[in-house]
């Protein structure tokens, strides 16, 4: 693993776990929708994101 990635794990597992305390802090239960796709919207962000940008930027020149 690098560090790039493993600077990307540890910033995907804080971020689910803030949203799941901030969550359950508000409404008292878990929500399926905002719980379940949360994480997999980070990491969408954070690994197919970068990608796509630079080959999108690459393609305007």
């Amino acid at each position: 693993m690098t560090t790039k990635n493993a600077i990307k794990t540890i910033i995907l597992i804080l971020t689910t776990a803030l949203i799941q305390i901030g969550v359950l802090r508000v409404k008292g239960h878990w929500i399926f929708g905002g719980n379940v796709a949360f994480p997999f919207l980070i990491a969408i962000l954070l690994w197919y994101m970068p990608k796509r940008a630079k080959e999108f930027m690459g393609s305007c020149k």
